[in-house]
């Protein structure tokens, strides 16, 4: 919600979430993003909201008004 349509890459998620780097073959943040598709998505197969960008990350696509 911070970096609304910034791609984030999966070891900047990892930092922001669970303090740590991600390992070659860590997949948490991957599963947690699978698991918030399937939560607010209307479907999650073609996700509107949590897109994947290939070689780079995820990327938050909804609007995000300040406070």
């Amino acid at each position: 919600m911070r970096n609304p349509n910034r791609a984030l890459s999966r070891d900047r998620l990892m930092e922001l979430m669970h303090h740590r780097e991600a390992g070659p073959f860590d997949r948490a943040i991957d599963v947690q993003v699978g698991r918030l598709r399937r939560k607010i998505e209307r479907d999650p197969a073609d996700p509107e909201l949590i897109k994947s960008v290939r070689g780079v990350g995820y990327l938050f696509a909804a609007r995000v008004s300040p406070e």
